[in-house]
């Protein structure tokens, strides 16, 4: 599901990449685009399936897209670079990390009534949300569940390991944005707008925190990848990894920023369904395979873990502020979240 102020006409957009894909392949003697899919999950950009099909001199060829737009209306982040997404794939494909293989970004909105990102679709399937408690995961053997916790932390690490200066990517944090600082007062500026500026006391008491306890000295800079997910994963039927995608909220900081991300939701998560995956490894496990990887400790995890469930605290506030405006009242958008719960029992 992705949360926007309006819905999108999905039959205007499929024309739309009609015209655009016809014009991009002025020989084809046809160019058809078919009734536009959607994943099941996802709350951020608007993700769409393309199936188009192009006929040159009576030779047909099928191409498979997913078309990345902002949401109508708005979302959850006050502004969307997909040019900032296409880089970063870009780069990883470069150090033979799975990622999407990206298309184009188009900008010019008159095709579809926004921009967009075309990337070709990568087979397999990602988890669902709910994977600890339920799903092809759940129901896997504990060694595979196992291979898959331990293969992600190795991907996780091989992302933080890249020459991210190397490729360029530089440009997602300029220079003088850099530091934890910066990522304070970004946190602080994003909690305050996606709350329309009532933020929970949890929360503002986290920052106030976060600046008093921040580690010093800095871990190394690294390239973060943002959302680091298990859902954020394309999977074989084998469970082999054939993408890592959701590359929009990627910056340069610590790398820890990432790893308590995945490794503080998860665990949040884990505990509401009653328990983890039973081949999954422990905390300190987690912990010391990342860092085998990284050839590095891990660096003030705890202070890491605050600010990795600040972050996601508040951009589930700003779905919570959006589901609310659009006439959804259930028990569960009220009151303390898990995360909540979690931040206050970490910085007492």
């Amino acid at each position: 599901m992705t949360v926007a102020a309006e819905a999108r006409d999905l039959e205007a957009v499929r024309e739309g990449l009609q015209h655009w894909l016809t014009a991009r392949h002025p020989e084809a003697d046809d160019v058809r685009v078919g009734p536009l899919g959607k994943p099941t999950s996802g709350y951020s950009s608007e993700t769409l399936l393309v199936d188009a099909v192009r006929t040159t001199r009576g030779h047909e060829v099928e191409d498979h897209y997913v078309a990345r737009l902002p949401p109508a209306g708005g979302g959850i982040f006050p502004t969307y670079d997909l040019h900032r997404q296409a880089e970063v794939q870009h780069a990883l494909l470069k150090c033979r990390i799975p990622a999407a293989k990206p298309v184009t970004v188009e900008l010019d909105e008159r095709w579809v009534g926004a921009p967009f990102f075309l990337m070709e679709r990568v087979r397999g399937d990602a988890l669902a949300e709910g994977y600890v408690a339920a799903g092809r995961l759940a129901e896997a053997e504990p060694d595979v569940q196992r291979k898959v916790q331990t293969e992600f932390l190795d991907a996780l690490a091989d992302v933080h390991r890249v020459d991210w200066e190397g490729l360029g990517l530089g440009v997602l944090t300029p220079a003088g944005e850099r530091g934890l600082v910066h990522d304070i007062a970004r946190a602080e500026e994003y909690v305050a707008w996606a709350s329309d500026g009532d933020v929970p006391s949890v929360l503002a008491d986290s920052i106030a925190w976060l600046r008093a306890n921040r580690p010093d000295p800095e871990p190394p800079l690294s390239l973060c990848w943002g959302d680091p997910r298990l859902g954020n994963v394309i999977y074989g039927p084998d469970f082999s990894q054939h993408a890592l995608i959701d590359w929009e909220m990627a910056s340069i900081g610590p790398a820890e920023l990432d790893l308590a991300w995945f490794v503080g939701l998860h665990e949040v998560t884990a505990a509401g369904s009653g328990g983890d995956l039973p081949g999954f490894l422990g905390h300190d496990d987690v912990l010391a395979r990342w860092a085998g990887r990284m050839g590095r400790d891990v660096v003030d995890y705890p202070w890491f873990e605050v600010m990795s469930l600040l972050r996601s605290d508040s951009i589930y506030l700003r779905i919570r502020v959006m589901l609310l405006a659009a006439g959804m009242d259930e028990p569960w958008l009220r009151g303390e979240t898990p995360g909540q719960v979690r931040i206050a029992s970490l910085i007492r």
